[in-house]
């Protein structure tokens, strides 16, 4: 181990590793001892390795030049048996050599090519296979794997892509290659001129999803159904594909293939490729003057080690540095120390700010870094030209770049070479993409160094709180529900526009009652003619694929573009926006008229939103604002109708669905600088958004609510409310449901695949109130223009329920349709309870309504008000059965009444 002398020249090479890191930053009194420092550090993993020739034939073994590693040879040989694989291992660890192999084993079979690899003849109708993958630059690398592999191999195997940016003669690929490469959203449209693919999909004996991971949530939903179509087209034409899905580490691989393919699905996740020694460096920021914008003991801004007893004074405000600004200074020491590192960054913007800062850092040590050197690292984001990051990749692969700073874009194994380290700027949500994203750096059997710089947020703090976390086995699970109606409608109308419906699609495509319910509505609304036992045919508007938004459950999906006269030479805009549409609920909430919004580093003001039109329209124009738009919102549910249940020592717990009424009704105007309010409570002019959707809730049991209502019934203003100002009974423990609504909602990543964005929630004192009922079975229906009509008609029922109503919170998918990620909570609530107790209790903010790191959301439609930790925390520790109900004895009231309030609720 080498410390470095901070002071002296740094232009050489420093160990990779944590305690060296930490030894050479430029920050007095930093020691891998820092209470704000945890280092892991894991040992290196040999290669579990399998003779080729022991299950390849010859004409592959032989010219192969490796030894099979032990996952490789398992999955070869299931599908040898003619199993669907899944095979879900570390990155890097040649899962496209499987499906690469498995082709060529194909082609040989098939005769297509020689046992030498030459080509009996030019056409083949025997053999193809279909690869899918989730980005165009993936797909780009993943040809050059392929052709380097066949090359090794000596085969002449034709592998092309096929995508929006396929340029040439689209029919010659269609006719003459073996391999075709593409993406779902590709593929969606292309199915409709399946005939011109006969001679494709008549031999399409194997499919790949690469980094199968990825499809969850609504994205998810679409890409089953978009295979359940294809596999319809291939058995048309008569080709019996065998897929192999390659995915990172996930909880739950079997039921999430099986999803996603509709078929059986045999597992291969025992990793048999090796990994040199790692350490992993949770690094919380120290806190900063909040008064000076300075970090305490941070060399750029102390002229000498005495001036750091000037910077805690009286007058000093602890504010954690935010991982923004702490990463790059990380990313800089790394790269200026000549180590090829990657900076993870939350946005495309940060990606160009990291680089900024990591330079602003490098400047303002002089002692610690050589001036005389220069240190070349750049930004890499979707925002940029195809050209421009495909030069940066072949930089950065040949050395002429040290450092990237990127987006989630180069998680998912685009080549760029082997690099020794990797700087998280806050925890990415999930285990599996922590670890997808820290595996980049120490291939095979090198050294390597992943930093985790964290933010002030629920998830960060409990992972830097918690260090084994990230070491669990049990990884989040991966949600695909193609239960949704609203997706499975459309994928119906395209299904009927490629191929005719029948009764051979019950049981195949989808089960019989929901098949004939989505014909009928279809027949009825003039889009399809004929019946199930005969024929159905599309007969509405052309194209229906076009139509499928993969990021939203239907086809009214708001496309954003510049407004007319926009100067786009100034503002140095390219032609499109490349923009992805966006669904009602994101319109309303982010794209209001006025908000003001970051694409690729450029901000948009909304200056009109067109819904008179069958494809709504968002225009926007280049701005240059001190401010930046938030908005905020009213949420209620109803008509919520309990499927399932299950009691959770006293608590019930239910799973069902229900309306949820969210009305983003206002937004403010907020400083960048400092977060601070330019303007509040401007109004949006939406109207209230109603979603049928999938809700999980649990009912707090009357021997818990009381006594807890009495324990904090003299709380007021530490929930962040002034009691005297709403005349608001049980505040305490109202705020308490809130806060456990927040935390419950805040930590489901820690267990789920799921980005806490797609979730929402709402505490409330009268559970009873939002549930179904045949006397207001209308309601939903005469409230549609007025969130302020919902709530009088929550009021009304309040006041005809009589004996006591439970208490509670729901946790709801936030799309039309649901989502699937409510039913997974409902499955695994008691883990999900557990970590946000966890974080509530563990919490080092020391304020009584917590802080963003435990109960703050910034999602929250009442300006996260009332909130209380310690009322939470009871509420969890009795539904975990860690308190008993004796713990609550003092406070049992002798009588079980008591006056309840009219409904009350918090989003």
């Amino acid at each position: 181990m080498c410390a470095h002398d901070s002071s002296s020249d740094t232009t050489s090479r420093i160990d990779v590793s944590g305690r060296d890191l930490v030894e050479t930053f430029p920050r007095p009194g930093l020691s891998p001892e820092s209470e704000y420092i945890d280092i892991i550090e894991l040992p290196a993993k040999p290669a579990d390795t399998v003779s080729a020739g022991d299950v390849l034939r010859p004409a592959l073994s032989d010219p192969y030049p490796y030894d099979l590693f032990s996952h490789q040879a398992d999955a070869l040989d299931a599908l040898g048996d003619g199993e669907n694989v899944a095979v879900t291992t570390s990155t890097s660890s040649g899962k496209t050599h499987i499906y690469g192999l498995q082709i060529a084993r194909n082609l040989l079979e098939a005769g297509v090519l020689n046992a030498d690899g030459t080509r009996p003849s030019d056409r083949n109708s025997a053999s193809t296979a279909l690869c899918v993958y989730p980005m165009k630059a993936l797909t780009k690398d993943q040809k050059e794997a392929l052709e380097d592999l066949y090359e090794q191999l000596g085969l002449d195997v034709r592998v092309r892509i096929y995508d929006g940016d396929t340029t040439g003669d689209r029919r010659a690929i269609r006719e003459q290659a073996d391999v075709i490469l593409t993406n779902f959203a590709g593929l969606n449209v292309y199915l409709e001129h399946h005939d011109k693919w006969s001679r494709f999909y008549s031999a399409l004996d194997l499919v790949a999803v690469d980094e199968s991971h990825t499809y969850t949530g609504i994205e998810g939903m679409h890409v089953a159904w978009i295979i359940r179509r294809m596999q319809r087209v291939a058995d048309y034409w008569g080709g019996d594909p065998q897929y192999v899905l390659t995915s990172a580490t996930i909880g739950n691989p079997h039921d999430h293939s099986t999803e996603l393919i509709n078929a059986p699905v045999t597992v291969v996740d025992d990793d048999g490729s090796p990994h040199g020694p790692r350490d992993i460096v949770l690094w919380n920021p120290p806190p900063r003057d909040k008064t000076r914008e300075t970090t305490p003991g941070d060399s750029f801004s102390l002229e000498s080690e005495d001036d750091t007893e000037e910077a805690f004074d009286d007058e000093f405000v602890a504010q954690r540095v935010p991982a923004s600004v702490e990463a790059p200074k990380v990313f800089n020491h790394l790269t200026s120390h000549d180590v090829r590192t990657l900076l993870f960054c939350p946005s495309r913007k940060l990606t160009e700010l990291g680089i900024q800062r990591a330079d602003d850092h490098r400047r303002a040590n002089p002692r610690a870094y050589d001036r005389s050197t220069t240190v070349d690292r750049d930004a890499y984001n979707a925002g940029l030209g195809r050209r421009t990051r495909h030069s940066r990749e072949h930089q950065f692969k040949t050395g002429a770049l040290t450092g990237l700073a990127t987006t989630s874009a180069l998680e998912l194994g685009i080549d760029i070479g082997s690099l020794d380290a990797t700087v998280l700027m806050g925890y990415p949500g999930q285990r599996q993409a922590f670890w997808q994203r820290i595996g980049r750096a120490g291939r095979e059997a090198s050294r390597s160094l992943a930093v985790l710089v964290g933010d002030h947020r629920t998830l960060d703090q409990y992972v830097l709180n918690n260090p084994n976390y990230v070491l669990e086995t049990d990884v989040e699970d991966a949600v695909v529900d193609t239960s949704n109606n609203s997706v499975f409608a459309t994928h119906v109308r395209c299904a009927c526009d490629e191929i005719a419906l029948d009764e051979a699609d019950i049981g195949t495509f989808a089960d019989e009652d929901r098949l004939r319910a989505a014909v009928k509505m279809w027949r009825e609304a003039g889009f399809v003619d004929g019946y199930l036992d005969a024929a159905v045919h599309y007969s509405g508007p052309g194209r229906p694929q076009t139509r499928v938004n993969l990021y939203g459950t239907d086809d009214t999906d708001y496309h954003l573009r510049l407004a007319d006269g926009v100067d786009r030479e100034r503002w140095g805009l390219s032609d499109g926006l490349d923009l992805e549409p966006i669904d009602r609920n994101r319109a309303y909430r982010d794209y209001h008229e006025g908000a003001v919004r970051l694409q690729n580093g450029q901000q948009f003001e909304v200056v009109s939103v067109d819904e008179d039109r069958p494809q709504p329209v968002i225009e926007l124009e280049p701005v240059d604002r001190e401010y930046y738009t938030r908005s905020r919102n009213k949420v209620t549910v109803l008509d919520a109708d309990s499927e399932q249940s299950r009691d959770i020592n006293g608590f019930t717990l239910h799973f069902g669905r229900g309306t949820v009424v969210v009305h983003h009704h206002a937004y403010d105007q907020m400083y960048i600088g400092n977060s601070e309010p330019k303007q509040q409570l401007i109004p949006t002019e939406t109207p209230p958004i109603l979603m049928d959707t999938h809700l999980c809730w649990v009912e707090v049991p009357e021997d818990v609510e009381l006594p807890l209502v009495r324990k904090y019934q003299e709380y007021g203003v530490e929930t962040g409310v002034d009691p005297d100002q709403t005349g608001l009974a049980h505040l305490g423990y109202i705020a308490g449901l809130h806060a456990a609504e927040h935390a419950t909602i805040q930590t489901a990543p820690l267990e789920l695949r799921v980005d806490k964005n797609d979730l929402g929630g709402l505490a409330t004192l009268v559970m009873d109130t939002h549930y179904t009922h045949p006397e207001y079975d209308d309601i939903a229906d005469s409230i549609r223009g007025s969130f302020e009509a919902a709530t009088h008609a929550l009021e009304r029922r309040t006041s005809d329920l009589s004996g006591h109503t439970a208490s509670g919170w729901f946790i709801y998918d936030g799309v039309d349709g649901g989502l699937g990620f409510a039913r997974a909570i409902y499955d695994d609530f008691e883990a999900l309870a557990e970590r946000a107790r966890d974080q509530l209790r563990d919490c080092n903010c020391g304020q009584p309504n917590g802080c963003p790191a435990c109960t703050f959301d910034e999602n929250c439609g009442n300006d996260n008000k009332p909130l209380l930790r310690a009322s939470a925390i009871d509420v969890l520790n009795q539904l975990l059965g860690d308190d008993d109900r004796d713990d609550l004895s003092e406070y049992r009231p002798e009588d079980h009444g008591g006056d309840r309030q009219p409904v009350v609720f918090y989003s």
